[in-house]
């Protein structure tokens, strides 16, 4: 009996280890647009979407307009698979600006460095920031010039 139990404990803890242990931070990000595919979704499916946007230069906030929020729509119904890419090398270390949005369960944070590259992530991600060049982006949809135009009276 007590042979047994030398051969079952281990065997037990060894199937419990091997089906509890997925960690997906191990696990690499299937793509450019991960994030920002998620991020789609939810500004078209959620009908609760609510936000602020701070300068972080001046810690100033302001809530978010429907405008604002229908302009951040067609900025990303208007990106093409080009416009991701990997982290740039010239991206400041602080962005300029910061949306942050709110749907029914998820938060999501856009960060604006310069008027050519964004970021966008969710509160709570597992894999890197989704890095944005808005190069051939329509002018009225660039969220740098909207966050200009927000904070500019």
């Amino acid at each position: 009996m007590k042979r047994c139990t030398y051969f079952l404990f281990p065997l037990i803890v060894f199937v419990i280890f091997l089906t509890s242990c997925s960690n997906p931070i191990n696990k690499e990000k299937g793509n450019t647009y991960y994030y920002t595919n998620e991020f789609s979704k939810h500004l078209t499916l959620d009908k609760k979407v609510s936000g602020n946007i701070m300068d972080t230069n001046f810690y100033k906030e302001i809530e978010l307009s429907k405008d604002s929020i229908t302009t951040i729509k067609d900025f990303v119904g208007n990106l093409k698979k080009a416009n991701f890419i990997a982290q740039p090398s010239t991206l400041p270390k602080k962005p300029k600006y910061k949306f942050y949005l709110d749907f029914d369960k998820e938060k999501y944070v856009i960060n604006v460095y310069t008027e050519k590259y964004i970021s966008i992530y969710p509160w709570d991600g597992d894999y890197s920031m989704d890095y944005i060049d808005m190069t051939g982006v329509y002018l009225n949809y660039n969220l740098y010039g909207l966050c200009t135009n927000t904070f500019t009276p």
